[in-house]
């Protein structure tokens, strides 16, 4: 398995996007997934019960955490909430 990372944190907020065909692909299939799980729940046939209202709300969350355990561990830098771009560090700059 490779240490390339597939996303980066934001700038601004807490979160991450993709940065390469691996990121897009694992969002691409994220996406997938979730358009799986309505069509097997009959969410396109117009009528809903309880039952697959709460199926569908419980595969969202199982697929979203474990897509995001998966997201977090391939992110470079930390996950934390940012405002502005990294501030450079004081020590190594030099005074004229």
């Amino acid at each position: 398995m490779s240490n390339k990372f597939w996303f980066k944190p934001k700038n601004y907020g807490y979160g991450f996007y993709p940065i390469s065909w691996e990121g897009w692909l694992s969002v691409l299939a994220l996406l997938g997934l979730i358009f799986l799980s309505a069509y097997s729940n009959d969410f396109f046939s117009g009528e809903v019960t309880n039952r697959q209202g709460a199926r569908y709300l419980l595969d969202i969350v199982f697929t979203t955490t474990i897509a995001s355990l998966i997201f977090i561990k391939k992110t470079d830098g930390k996950l934390k909430w940012n405002w502005g771009r990294p501030k450079k560090d004081k020590n190594n700059c030099q005074k004229p």
